[in-house]
């Protein structure tokens, strides 16, 4: 029954969620899981390493905005951006962060 709401096990990831993925809120660039990365409705950007050299501390990255497609939160469910700067959410963000504020309070 999941699967209508989206729900449909493993998350759809269209990028490289190795490298270090930020969005743009508030002014500032955050850091951010995979998850919240997929879902949020506005500007993003991927910092991935171009060039390591063996032997020295020395990494290269290289930072590029990403216009990838916009997912629901938990779902698999893609939506038109819009720019709104925020995590769309779903019923399942819902029921999570309900969980976890019960579980830290």
């Amino acid at each position: 029954m999941g699967e209508k709401r989206g729900d449909t096990g493993k998350l759809e990831i269209d990028f490289d969620s190795s490298g270090c993925l930020e969005v743009f809120m508030k002014g500032q660039w955050f850091r951010t899981t995979s998850r919240e990365f997929r879902s949020f409705d506005g500007k993003r950007r991927i910092t991935l390493p171009t060039e390591t050299k063996l032997g020295e501390v020395e990494v290269k990255t290289e930072t590029r905005d990403y216009y990838g497609p916009v997912y629901m939160w938990g779902t698999n469910n893609a939506i038109k951006p819009t720019g709104s700067g925020k995590i769309i959410s779903s019923s399942l963000r819902e029921n999570f962060l309900n969980i976890e504020k019960r579980f830290y309070d």
